[in-house]
């Protein structure tokens, strides 16, 4: 799987005029393209799940941004991400999205 070229502002918009339904579809896409780059088994259909269950939705968000911060060779703090996910979502999947698109083909 080919990580996909995304707009930001498509995610972040759609996600707020959805309720976050597309946000949690474009988890589970972005999970399993990040699991591609960085050879994970998980499934991110269990990974997605994770984001229900309080104390694990904060692991699979950790998680989430290491691979992140993996992935972009570090060009992206995990801690930042992570503090953006929590305090203002929209901000983190604007930086996550951004990373992705300079990985796709």
């Amino acid at each position: 799987m080919a990580v996909k070229r995304r707009d930001p502002v498509f995610v972040v918009v759609v996600s707020f005029f959805t309720a976050y339904i597309y946000g949690l579809y474009w988890f589970y896409k972005t999970r399993g393209e990040l699991n591609d780059l960085v050879k994970g088994t998980t499934s991110p259909l269990l990974w997605t799940l994770g984001l229900f269950v309080p104390f694990v939705n904060i692991y699979v968000l950790w998680r989430y941004c290491e691979d992140i911060e993996t992935v972009s060779k570090k060009a992206r703090d995990k801690i930042v991400l992570l503090i953006a996910w929590i305090v203002f979502m929209p901000i983190a999947q604007w930086l996550i999205q951004e990373e992705l698109n300079k990985l796709a083909k």
